[in-house]
């Protein structure tokens, strides 16, 4: 599939590696507003280095692959849609629900393929654990909770949830559903940076699941870590780790006695069983989503991570954003900055 690639910068230099070594796709145009870092890219894919969108385009391509600053992908995908060309969008995929449905509508008006890079969603431990959802092998799920933390790059027209707690977001979506009963937010500037430096994200799903996202472009360390908890087995996905997935056939058990004055009491009692590390297959998850975008617009499909999964996430960084009482990510009409931490609960 003959593609276009918008942005070389960190993610879009990965991109094109990883297409380099597919045979699926080629690279037959590269587009970046800074011509020096797109001439490597250039060089490696023995693409075409466009000057302007409408030459990236015009290179007989099928696709564009977008991977440039959140809030250029509106516009950018928009005018790659109205191309006729099937698009690939760096999450987020947009920095408003409503720009994300607009686009959404454009490509089902023009028979176009829309997907969203939400990349762990491909990886082989989240697939790994929507097998095990799929079989009931966690028994009741009770909560699902994640840190993405590090010594991050501050950006301006982004939030570290819009940057960081997507990711969790879209993996949430695929394991357990994203339908938010309610969602409260506790989030910090630093220092006068007008974009949130820290987040706490609580969402009580109606599912009955709770889930707890931590985010921070303020630690020392990195940290890539889910945990999934249920009645039955609990498991921890850590993609910092050479075993990124632990499974714990562990659990807390309840149970009523009657104690001495013949009172109903509730006990917990905890089962400690076996640590499994299950045998995941070394697939990179940039390629396969993009081995999947491909074979989607070859078959016509909609992707796993399409108007689904765009929506859903959409929609939850939409409530977040309207439970900080700020705006979506990209709108700073009226937003202040004046540093301090805020924390607010709304019913969605």
């Amino acid at each position: 599939m003959k593609t276009a690639l918008v942005g070389c910068g960190y993610w879009g230099a990965a991109i094109a590696r990883t297409i380099a070594g597919l045979h699926e796709l080629q690279l037959v145009s590269v587009l970046d507003r800074d011509s020096a870092v797109s001439e490597p890219i250039a060089r490696l894919s023995g693409a075409v280095k466009a000057s302007s969108l409408e030459e990236a385009l015009d290179r007989d391509s099928e696709a564009a692959i977008i991977a440039t600053p959140p809030e250029t992908h509106y516009k950018l995908a928009r005018r790659c849609l109205e191309a006729g060309k099937h698009v690939f969008v760096e999450k987020p995929f947009a920095t408003s629900l409503e720009h994300a449905r607009a686009l959404l509508r454009l490509a089902d008006k023009n028979g176009l393929i829309c997907m969203v890079d939400h990349t762990y969603v491909y990886s082989e431990p989240v697939r790994w654990l929507r097998g095990m959802v799929d079989r009931g092998e966690f028994g009741k799920i009770v909560y699902a909770t994640s840190r993405r933390i590090n010594l991050g790059v501050f950006q301006y027209f982004t939030d570290v949830i819009w940057d960081l707690a997507v990711h969790d977001l879209a993996v949430i979506d695929y394991l357990l559903g994203l339908d938010i009963a309610s969602v409260q937010v506790s989030s910090m500037k630093y220092d006068g940076f007008p974009s949130d430096a820290m987040a706490n994200i609580t969402l009580d799903l109606k599912s009955g699941v709770h889930a707890n996202l931590a985010v921070s472009w303020l630690s020392p360390v990195k940290v890539r870590e889910m945990v999934i908890g249920g009645t039955e087995r609990m498991a921890v996905f850590d993609d910092t780790k050479s075993d990124k997935l632990l499974v714990f056939d562990k659990g807390v058990v309840l149970k009523e006695e009657l104690d001495s004055n013949d009172l109903m009491r509730q006990m917990a009692e905890y089962r400690y069983g076996e640590t499994a590390i299950p045998p995941l297959a070394k697939k990179p998850p940039l390629s396969s989503a993009l081995l999947h975008f491909a074979e989607c617009v070859r078959t016509d499909s909609e992707p796993l991570t399409g108007p689904g999964s765009i929506l859903s996430v959409m929609k939850a960084l939409d409530a977040i954003s309207k439970s900080r009482g700020s705006p979506a990510s990209g709108d700073r009409d009226g937003e202040g900055v004046d540093g301090s931490a805020r924390t607010r609960r709304r019913r969605v």
